[in-house]
């Protein structure tokens, strides 16, 4: 349950910080050049909570298994 919890959360920033700098509601990355190291930090975090949640929802399924056994 926690796994999934942190997951959401870290899917949830990557999307807020993303929609920020890409609606021009704010500028994070500062100079032009450093846009793809922005957009890659921000990948990284997205996918990071991805494999987070989807670990979360195995261990989660393992669990109900064994449980019913």
């Amino acid at each position: 349950m926690t796994a999934l919890a942190i997951g959401a959360v870290l899917i949830l920033i990557a999307l807020i910080l993303g929609g920020l700098q890409d609606l021009h509601i704010t500028n994070i990355y500062g100079d032009v050049q450093n846009k793809w190291y922005f957009y890659g930090a921000i990948g990284a975090l997205l996918l990071v909570g991805i494999i987070v949640v989807a670990w979360g929802l195995l261990k989660k399924e393992a669990l109900q298994q064994s449980a019913r056994q």
